[in-house]
Parts: structure tokens; sequence; C-alpha cells
């Protein structure tokens, strides 16, 4: 399949459109540089690329939908046919290029939520950052005030091997015991042995990471109703633990857990994209970007290639409703595209023939008439010409002399044959006036051929070549006028062999006359197509567009020359076409198209 047609109107419509598409990609670039990379300086390269595309896409289809709208309106100002199709087009196969691309930009980078944060004006990032900041500093005092605490436990659990009681007592001094905001738990093999009260809340030993001092670790454990900030204190006997608690947003546990559940979801999601190694992002981000521009381009190239051709049958259309029947438009695609333009040509030969033969069934009428009238005044004058001149041949005695008998024998024989001449004029001018309207019956076109061959079969020199295809439908006929037909061409063939032979042609051999039939299948249309060529001495391309007007013969005997005339009324009386060419036998071919029943 030809992509550029070389030709310097499509050339410039793809410059056109591939210098448009470089200045959108250029304005993409632009407009994310100064909306959304003002104030962000670290974002990574696949982030950025992708960010571009998601610029792109909108300003691509919007400068498609306007120009859809700008050519649809210049159509109605200008009235000349331009293509408004091919942007539908486009935006159809750029969207259907660009749907399954989303899901490969959601696997490769974040960005969705970055671009949304960067048109309103948001970032959610820093507003958590900012929040955090103010929930730490709200349990900074609380966490110094337990730390305090737990160092006073660790030298006793972690030097001594303290019981129940002792820890009890130290828990009392330190006003934790009957306090509710305190919890103090001691442990053994992750099961409460003592406790001052039930936690009500659960908690994982992973979840507990190691603060500065030795051997303390620090979780923050909430739900909508209760929250404790815990610090784990390791003893000397591995599998036994002080767990020291204290009380943190009373009466905002429910506005405290949302937000630090949001803030832990955000950057885990913020991370997840760092599973994906930074190369395998950026090879995918790559081709996805690649495989965008291809689709944009590919959706211009495949809409212009399918809309050229309708715009050009269009403005084709138009020129045939004004009268130009001399056009033929080049059949550059296949398919339904090609099958139209196809069709359009044929449409229009088919016109161009019928506006032909409506011309020269104008002609047959007038010299009809013609001949009607010649004929009307010849055959009055003839028949007292010839019974004169008889008369005055029996008249003529021997007292006359020699000379003169002989003179006037000659002249009597002379106006009799030449008004034998004239009768048969006068006939042929009769039989062409009276020419009978065809009786069209649905049958078979071979035993027509057949029966018409087998009359100038044993025509002496004369070889009848057959070659007519089996199983052809039927169409319509009239036997007996197209056997006139076939007798007429019959004898024009033989006559043109006759004339070669008396040339003394060199390269002549035998005459041959050869009758060759075909099935022509075009869009929506099938045909009979019947040949019948010769091998005579042929007609030159100046005589092929007058042999079929009325009295107009290349033959030096005395003929009116409407034989081929009535064979061209006849075959445009059977709703077809005859049209004279050369033949590669070396003499005529007469092609014969008559449609199917």
């Amino acid at each position: 399949m030809n992509w550029f047609p070389f030709r310097n109107e499509e050339n410039r419509y793809y410059l056109r459109d591939l210098f448009i598409l470089s200045g959108v990609i250029s304005l993409s670039v632009l407009a994310a540089e100064l909306i959304h990379f003002r104030n962000s300086a670290n974002i990574d390269l696949v982030d950025r690329i992708l960010i571009y595309v998601y610029y792109t896409v909108p300003l691509v289809v919007l400068f498609l939908i306007i120009s859809y709208f700008y050519r649809n309106r210049r159509n109605l100002e200008t009235g000349r046919l331009k293509s408004s199709i091919r942007y539908r087009l486009s935006l159809s196969f750029l969207f259907i290029a660009m749907l399954p691309s989303f899901p490969v930009f959601l696997l490769t980078s974040n960005v969705i939520g970055k671009v949304f944060e960067g048109f309103y004006g948001l970032d959610i990032a820093q507003a958590l950052e900012a929040g955090d900041y103010f929930v730490r500093k709200e349990l900074d005092p609380e966490k110094k005030e337990l730390l305090e605490k737990a160092k006073f436990f660790r030298n006793l659990v972690q030097k001594e091997n303290p019981n129940p009681n002792l820890l009890t007592t130290r828990a009392n001094e330190l006003d934790l015991i009957k306090n509710p905001n305190y919890y103090v738990g001691w442990y053994d093999n992750k099961t409460a042995a003592l406790e001052n009260r039930a936690l009500k809340l659960v908690f994982s030993l992973e979840d507990f990471t190691p603060i500065e001092s030795d051997g303390i670790s620090e979780n923050l454990v909430l739900n909508q109703n209760l929250g404790f900030y815990l610090l784990k204190i390791d003893s000397i006997n591995s599998g036994k633990f002080l767990i020291l608690g204290k009380r943190v947003f009373p009466g905002e546990e429910a506005r405290a857990y949302s937000f630090i559940n949001t803030r832990r979801n955000y950057v885990t999601a913020d991370l997840a994209k760092e599973k994906l190694p930074y190369e395998v992002r950026l090879t995918i981000t790559l081709l996805t970007v690649f495989a965008f521009l291809l689709s944009i381009f590919f959706s211009l190239v495949f809409a212009r290639k399918i809309s050229r051709p309708i715009i050009d049958l269009a403005n084709a259309t138009q020129k045939v409703s004004l009268g130009d029947t001399d056009i033929n438009l080049p059949l550059t695609e296949g398919g339904e595209i090609g099958a139209l333009v196809e069709s359009f040509n044929q449409m229009v030969k088919d016109l161009k023939s019928k506006n032909e033969e409506l011309m020269h069934t104008q002609r047959i009428a007038a010299w009809k008439e013609v001949a009607q009238r010649m004929a009307h005044e010849i055959k009055n004058p003839l028949t007292p010409i010839q019974l004169s001149a008889e008369r005055i041949r029996r008249k003529l005695n021997s007292e006359v002399p020699t000379e003169f008998q002989e003179i006037v024998t000659k002249g009597s024989e002379t106006i009799v044959g030449q008004v034998k001449i004239l009768e048969h004029l006068v006939n042929e001018f009769s039989e062409f006036a009276r020419m009978p309207a065809p009786r069209l019956i649905n049958q078979h076109l071979e035993p027509v051929l057949l029966e018409s061959a087998k009359l100038f079969e044993h025509t002496p020199g004369i070889q009848i070549e057959l070659n007519l295809v089996k199983n052809l439908p039927e169409i319509f006929l009239d036997k007996k006028l197209f056997l006139g037909i076939m007798n007429n061409l019959f004898k024009n063939a033989v006559e043109a062999i006759e004339k070669r032979k008396q040339k003394a042609d060199s390269n002549f051999t035998q005459g041959k006359v050869r009758i060759s039939t075909v099935l022509e299948k075009r869009i929506m249309r099938r045909s009979v197509v019947l040949f019948v060529e010769d091998n005579g001495i042929g007609i030159t391309a100046d005589y092929r567009s007058k042999v079929f007007e009325p009295y107009y013969s290349t033959k030096e005997e005395h003929v009116s020359g409407i034989g081929l005339a009535i064979v061209q009324k006849t075959v445009i009386d059977h709703n077809g076409h005859i049209s004279v060419d050369s033949s590669e036998l070396g003499g005529c071919k007469f092609r014969i198209e008559l449609p199917v029943a």
C-alpha cells in the first residue's frame, strides 16, 4: 500500500499536518513546564515525559475538534468540498489507539494524582507532612514524659530480675497504677502476666521501632475510640518485656486515627512505584510515548487515505452534474472505497455511453425520416425511366445504322443497371426507415451465435474459430434481430478478408473470423461480452469513430453504408454497447456488451 501518494497536494497536506502536530506537542511541553514544573524541581524523567503526554492528549483532541468545526464552516461558506470526516476519523483512531495505553500510564507512574494536584493547586504530600508535624509536636511532651519513666524501669528490668510485687511498687511510686491515662503491663511469651488495666487495643510487636535509648522501642496504637503511645522495654530474660503506655489525643481519637491512617496509605502508595525498577519504568514510558506519537501519525494518515477518495468522489460528482462526463478517478484504494470509486467510474462511463447512444438515436431518427422521404421521392421516377429504356431497346429495328444501335443498346443497358442500383438503395432506405422494435426474450446467446456461424462456415478460404464460454447466464434477446447483427458482422469480416487477399499481402495465408464470449463481473453488475474479430484489412484509427454513422462506408462499391448503423441501433435496443478496435489477428475487433438478465 502506498502511504505517500506522489502528488504535490497530498504531500503538502501531510507536511501541514506534521507541522501542526509538532506545534501542538511543543505547546504541550511549554504548558507543562510553566504550569506543572514551575515549582517542582525533583521530578524524574519518567514522570516528566508522562506529564508531557497528559498535556498533549487533550490539546491534540481540542485541535482536531476545532479543525472539524472550522472545516465545516468553510465548506458552507465557500461551497468547496473539503474533508471534515478526516477529523472525525482521526479522533476515533486516536481514541481507539490511546484507550489501551492508560493502564500502562497508571502502572508506570503515580502521575495522575500529581497532575490533578497541579491543576487544582494542591500538594497533598506537603499537606500531610504539615499535619504530621503538628501531630509530632503534640506528642513530643507525652513522649518525653513517658520516656523518662521508661528509663527508670529499664534499669530495673535489665539489671535485676524483678518480680511482680517489685514492679507494682515502682509503678505506684510513679503514680501509674491508679491513673487511667497510663498503662503498665508485664509480658511473658507475648502474654500479659500482670497489667494495671485492660488495654483494649491490639498491637503487634513487629510494629515497635527502636528509639535512641537502648532496649526501648516505641509504637503508636490507635483506633477510632482510643489511642495510646506505647514503649516496650526489653528485660534480661528472653521472652519477657515491660510495656508502658500513655493515652494520647483524648476526645480526638477518631480524627487522629483518620489522619495517621491516611498518611500511612499515601506513603505506601507513593513508594509502591519504586517497586518497579527505574530502568523498566523508563523503557515502558518511552515505548508508550512512541506508541502514542505513532497513533497520532497513523490516525492522520489513515483518516486522509479514507477521506481523500470520498472528497475526490464528491467533487467529481459535482462536475458530472454540470455535464462533464470525461472523468475517470484513479483507483488508488482497495476494499469498499475502491469498489465505490470503480462503481462511480463505471457509472460515468455508462452515462457517457448513454449520452452518445441518445445522440446516435436522435441522428438515426433524423436519418430514418430522410431515408423515408428519399425512398419515396426516388422510387416514383425509377419505374418510368426503366420502362422507357426497355421500350427503346425493344423498338430498335434493323433499319437503324449499326453504330446507332450499339449506342442505344449500351445506353439503355446502363440506364437499366443504374436504375437497379437505385432500386437497391431505395429498398435499403425503406428497410432502414421501417426498423422494427425488438421483442426481447430471456434466452441464451450461444445457440444464436452457432446458428449464425453455420451460415458462413462453408465460405471458401474462411476459417471460423469459436471460443464460447459454457454456462453463460441468459440475456434478453430478439433472436431475429440479433441474427441480423451477426450476419452483418460476418459479412463485413468476409469482405475485409477479401480486400486483404486482393492486395496480395505476403503475410496473409488464410482468412479467419474469431467469435468469443466472456462473462464480465463488476460491482453490482454482470455482462456478457461478445467479440467478433477478423484478420482482414482492418480500419484505421481515424475511421473508427465514423463506422457507425449512417450512410458512411469505406467500400468502393455503390452501397448505402447503413449496415453498421443498423447494428449499433439494434445493440442499443438490447440495452447494450458496441465498440470497434484493432484485433490481434490483424483486422477489426467488434466488442458487444450485453447486460445479464
